[in-house]
């Protein structure tokens, strides 16, 4: 990233070339004014990070190596089948709540092993247990190995959690470069007619969810937050998509509609992700000339939101990585 200035994402300035290149995804100009026109008659806000769902205590480095650990395995919760599930106080719950609760549950329940000392040794079935059985979970075990290694590179390199975080000095930008090259998995870069495209999906969602588990305060007090770009993954297109910001080809739409899994850096999947992440960009500039002014991660949070609360008949994309 040596070639990138500190006050530049990568993100931004490489999926920007993928976007004037793209051939099967477009991103509408004009729908993204029209929407951005709709939201800002309304009192649109940010909403809150949802606590609710996530592991409360005083504790600062209980609660940093809780969503360390959280983010480390937030990725592909889509089934072809069933969907996994856990129950949460009698509730049934899928997806990334799902393993927010679930990771919550075993906090709760085991204070001598919420840590990640003890992840660092989990074993497979400990960790199965941890998702309550983890059946038709995708890539059961490769969120077992990358819960390990990240436990054990964070405590063999800088001591503990704190002791991570506190060495970005408040910057996403140096924090963010830290995390994908120094913890496994989190290396989200692909490769597009020769060259590399960021995309650090889950470096970034760990520095804003560490902003919102910490409200900012403390070891999760940034001086950039504006540097993050949103999360692209498999659901923020969708709701893009859902808004008729994004325009597919034929052959893409026929692929999703059909739920046939897209293939993990072929052309057609970092052409959604780098849609993903300046279609939030153009929405955040049109917000922005309404008088609605928002980082791009709060617009992903709106976004995400607004996904919770609708039926959408344009169905995600499917691709099997360990990215989002």
């Amino acid at each position: 990233m040596g070639e990138f200035k500190n006050t530049e994402n990568p993100v931004r300035v490489t999926t920007l070339k993928v976007v004037k290149k793209a051939k099967d995804v477009k991103i509408n100009q004009l729908k993204i004014k029209e929407l951005a026109k709709e939201w800002a008659k309304n009192d649109l806000v940010v909403p809150s990070w949802p606590k609710e769902y996530h592991l409360k205590t005083d504790n600062e480095k209980t609660l940093l190596d809780y969503i360390i650990l959280l983010t480390s395995i937030n990725f592909c919760f889509w089934s072809q089948d069933k969907r996994w599930e856990i129950r949460y106080d009698g509730k049934k719950y899928n997806g990334y709540f799902g393993l927010s609760l679930a990771l919550k549950k075993f906090f709760e329940e085991n204070l001598e092993k919420g840590n990640l000392e003890f992840f660092s040794k989990i074993t497979l079935n400990q960790f199965k247990d941890l998702l309550q059985g983890g059946k038709n979970l995708l890539l059961l075990k490769e969120r077992w190995k990358i819960i390990r290694k990240v436990s054990s590179k964070i405590i063999k390199k800088y001591g503990n959690s704190i002791n991570f975080f506190a060495s970005a000095n408040g910057k996403c930008s140096v924090l963010v470069k830290k995390v994908y090259e120094e913890l496994f998995s989190f290396d989200d870069i692909s490769e597009y007619r020769g060259k590399k495209i960021y995309f650090l999906k889950r470096p970034q969602i760990l520095i804003a969810d560490a902003w919102g588990i910490f409200e900012g305060k403390g070891i999760a007090e940034f001086e950039d937050m504006d540097y993050l770009t949103c999360f692209p993954d498999y659901k923020v297109p969708q709701v893009l998509n859902h808004f008729g910001m994004f325009e597919y080809s034929g052959g893409l739409c026929k692929k999703i509609k059909n739920r046939i899994p897209i293939p993990h850096n072929s052309k057609q999947e970092i052409e959604i992700r780098s849609a993903t992440v300046w279609g939030v960009e153009y929405l955040k500039n049109a917000l922005a000339k309404e008088g609605k002014s928002f980082c791009s991660f709060e617009v992903d949070w709106i976004l995400w939101n607004k996904a919770q609360g609708i039926e959408m008949k344009k169905p995600y994309h499917l691709t099997k990585t360990v990215f989002y």
